[in-house]
C-alpha cells in the first residue's frame, strides 16, 4: 500500500510540474550596428574612460542587452547586443519618415580603462553590419595610448 501511495504521489508531482512554455516568449539574441561612437582621442595608461555609443533599433522587438566588446590585446571590436522578442506585432522602426516624428538613437554608455603600456595604440573596430556578401564590416579607431 506504501509502494501505491508513493507511486501515485510521484505521478502527481510529475504531472503538476509541467513546463509552461507557452507563457515564455520565444526570443533570440543580435548584435547591432553602431552608428556613431563618441570616444577619446588619446588615452593615459591606468585611467578610465566612457565610451558613448549611438544605435537605432531595428524593430519594435529589439530590446537592448548590453554592449558586445571582445578583444585580443591592443584591438577590441564593439558592436549593441539587442535581445529580439519574436512576436506577430514586431514593426520595422522608420528614422527617415517626415509623417510621425521619428524616433531619437538611443545612446549607451561603456566604461573602458586603458591598461596598455605608453606607446601602444588600441585599435577599437566599431561594427557597422554587413556587407552585400554577408561579411562583417568596421569603422577602425585607432587610440593611441600615452603616460
Amino acid at each position: 500500500m506504501k509502494k501505491i501511495t508513493l507511486l501515485l504521489l510521484a505521478a502527481f508531482a510529475l504531472i503538476s510540474c509541467s513546463s509552461d512554455s507557452d507563457s515564455q516568449p520565444e526570443v533570440h539574441y543580435e548584435v547591432i550596428p553602431i552608428t556613431r561612437c563618441n570616444m577619446p582621442y588619446m588615452m593615459t595608461s591606468g585611467e578610465t574612460y566612457e565610451f558613448e555609443m549611438i544605435y537605432r533599433m531595428p524593430t519594435t522587438c529589439h530590446t537592448y542587452k548590453g554592449i558586445f566588446f571582445e578583444g585580443n590585446g591592443n584591438v577590441k571590436k564593439v558592436a549593441i547586443q539587442t535581445v529580439v522578442y519574436q512576436r506577430p506585432d514586431c514593426q520595422l522602426i522608420d528614422y527617415t519618415t517626415n509623417i510621425q516624428p521619428a524616433p531619437e538613437p538611443q545612446v549607451s554608455n561603456y566604461q573602458f580603462k586603458a591598461t596598455a603600456p605608453p606607446g601602444t595604440v588600441y585599435t577599437f573596430k566599431i561594427w557597422t553590419g554587413k556587407d552585400q556578401d554577408g561579411e562583417d564590416t568596421f569603422y577602425d579607431v585607432n587610440v593611441p595610448v600615452t603616460n
